[in-house]
């Protein structure tokens, strides 16, 4: 029970997912919504930088947003959600460690994807996050979203 307790105090329905503040990015939340990952809960927030976002918080993937993605932009996009199963590893927020993958159901992304994968804090959920370039990314791109993902706030 106790630990149940300490689970769930760590959790992002508690303290939903949230960027903090960042220069020129605007950023958005979801809050505590039912989870699209199966039973439970989620929590997903977002930074864009030279894009207006245009899809709601949870959108996987923000189809609508990454259809009008300019070049030189880059958007950030977090997800926690319960469970733990597929997930062995606490996620590490280094974009070296991120995954090159093919974007998007029905949006082409000129820079293209990389993600994180993990688990959160005391491995009480799981976390992915998705980084999008409106071009192919630069040292400086790259620098100015690892920034960008030291400002998401697990806790």
């Amino acid at each position: 029970m106790v630990a149940l307790l300490a689970a769930a105090a760590v959790a992002p329905w508690s303290h939903p997912l949230a960027f903090r503040p960042v220069a020129g990015w605007r950023a958005g939340a979801s809050g505590t919504v039912a989870s699209r990952y199966g039973a439970g809960r989620e929590s997903a927030a977002w930074l864009a930088r030279g894009v207006r976002y245009r899809d709601p918080a949870t959108a996987d993937p923000p189809n609508r947003t990454l259809a009008t993605l300019p070049r030189r932009a880059i958007v950030v996009w977090a997800v926690a959600f319960e469970g733990t199963a597929r997930e062995r590893r606490p996620i590490v927020l280094d974009l070296r460690r991120a995954r090159r993958l093919p974007c998007c159901e029905s949006t082409r992304v000129a820079g293209g994807m990389e993600e994180l994968h993990g688990l959160g804090r005391r491995r009480a959920y799981t976390v992915y996050v998705r980084v999008y370039f409106g071009s192919r990314p630069t040292a400086a791109t790259r620098a100015a979203a690892q920034r960008a993902l030291g400002r998401l706030d697990l806790s």
